[in-house]
């Protein structure tokens, strides 16, 4: 960082702001990272605690930065805003909002259905359900714990499949293939804290907020072809709801 307190015309603390700026985009500044204190910015940048403090405040409002009481500021984690008012997956919404996304499989199984997961797909008591587990990231970041569950009769052929060759980011368009294109979802939403195995899981604090789906999707015909549960991080997920009147 340069020395900018002799800088002419532009308001210092713009210079700063733009500065810090530039580093986030490019990389420099590293999403999650702590940023040196208002003290070692004010030495590097050439200026006062105030100016550096006006300087961050701008960001922090835009939402590239934030600040943990007592212990600094630091690069905001890429945030996932859901808009709820239409169906999209998480790789759709991702890519909407130029977020990188990926997702790693955690389980890829055949198990027999809970009476919940076999009410919630019409399915016979105990019937077979393809089971998949995975952790979604955006931008390198865990976001989402993803635990999904699939009639076993309509897409069996998803089993025979390797698994590194498995691609869940288009798990819908495996459904199309198959004659079940995805029309609608249903889904419950609540609050929870992480317990212990989810914050080891998504590398988070037990107790975290985690902002809890529950979802059933369907086709075209009405067939449920995908009940799931879904954990995401509170600090990295909202959700847009369309109301009218």
């Amino acid at each position: 960082m340069s020395d900018i307190s002799n800088t002419e015309g532009i308001p210092l603390y713009v210079k700063i702001r733009e500065s810090l700026r530039q580093q986030i985009a490019s990389g420099e500044l590293e999403r999650g990272q702590k940023l040196p204190s208002e003290d070692e910015l004010a030495t590097q940048f050439g200026v006062s605690r105030m100016t550096v403090r006006q300087g961050t405040s701008d960001l922090i409002d835009d939402g590239l930065l934030y600040r943990r009481h007592g212990v600094g500021t630091f690069v905001t984690l890429p945030h996932i805003e859901r808009d709820h008012s239409r169906l999209t997956n998480f790789f759709e919404n991702s890519d909407k909002h130029g977020i990188h996304a990926k997702a790693t499989i955690l389980e890829f199984e055949v198990i027999h259905a809970t009476p919940m997961i076999a009410q919630a797909l019409l399915l016979e008591s105990d019937e077979f359900v393809i089971h998949i587990k995975s952790l979604r990231q955006a931008d390198e970041v865990m976001v989402t714990l993803h635990d999904a569950y699939i009639p076993h009769r309509l897409f069996s052929e998803m089993i025979q499949e390797e698994l590194h060759d498995f691609d869940v980011q288009h798990l819908w368009s495996k459904f199309e293939k198959n004659g079940y294109p995805v029309k609608r979802a249903v889904q419950k939403i609540e609050a929870r804290l992480a317990d212990q195995e989810l914050a080891k899981v998504m590398q988070i604090q037990a107790g975290a907020p985690i902002l809890f789906k529950e979802r059933t999707v369907y086709a075209e015909d009405g067939t449920p072809v995908e009940f799931t549960y879904c954990y995401n991080r509170g600090d990295m997920y909202s959700l847009t709801v369309i109301l009218n009147r």
